[in-house]
């Protein structure tokens, strides 16, 4: 993953229920640069079971892998409380290459970044809004919040309802390095093909079934690029 001019925004292709072997050759298949492991989605939440499944996936495929194990206010489906949850992400810290934290997540946030950290992994710090796009001083200090709490990357996830939301979620782009900026809802749509093209670090395509509003599957995604030539 690169900052924006020093490479090609990648394409994420989201693994839900398990880290399975068809899973994997799916997104190499469908082109994808990177795989999201939604540990929160599998079916078994076991951290020895989910690491031996992180490391098969590891053994298919060098694409690098995002951990994310969403906590339920932002989208996820796994009934964890947060010690739970730290407890998960300390121990697939290690097969993984960004590590994916809510910025919201306040009780766990600093022990996942350091428990990432060092294991020299990327952090990856997320904001999801499935309501609404808040104004530009709203996103701006989560952006900055983020960065001093030891993020690489920041990722904004917002609910897309009129063409200025988009707009709005564009300029940041212009003005910012290292973001992850994607809009939810049919509206917002345009944003997973677009925003890749004016500087997001990724976007991201489901491989069985979506995980977010106006998410694209793998293949799909794919053909929009090649229409666009990108």
């Amino acid at each position: 993953m690169a900052s924006r001019g020093l490479g090609k925004a990648r394409t994420a292709a989201v693994i839900t229920g398990g880290a399975t072997d068809s899973a994997a050759r799916k997104a190499v298949s469908g082109g994808a640069g990177l795989i999201e492991a939604r540990v929160d989605t599998f079916r078994s939440l076991d951290p020895d079971s989910v690491s031996s499944s992180l490391k098969k996936l590891k053994k298919i495929t060098e694409l690098p892998i995002i951990l994310t194990i969403r906590s339920r206010a932002e989208g996820g489906t796994a009934r964890l409380t947060e010690s739970e949850r730290l407890e998960l992400f300390r121990a697939l810290i290690p097969y993984a290459d960004y590590v994916d934290i809510e910025a919201s997540s306040s009780g766990i946030f600093k022990d996942v970044v350091k428990s990432a950290k060092g294991k020299r992994k990327k952090v990856i710090a997320s904001y999801h809004n499935f309501r609404s796009t808040p104004g530009e001083k709203k996103l701006n200090e989560i952006i900055e919040s983020g960065r001093s709490a030891g993020a690489d990357i920041i990722k904004l996830a917002t609910y897309v309802g009129s063409p200025a939301d988009l707009k709005r979620l564009a300029r940041l782009l212009f003005a910012n390095e290292d973001l992850i900026v994607i809009g939810m809802g049919a509206l917002g749509a345009a944003s997973r093909v677009f925003f890749p093209m004016i500087g997001s670090l990724v976007t991201y395509a489901s491989v069985s079934r979506k995980t977010a509003p106006g998410q694209l599957s793998l293949g799909a995604l794919k053909k929009e690029f090649e229409r666009y030539g990108f």
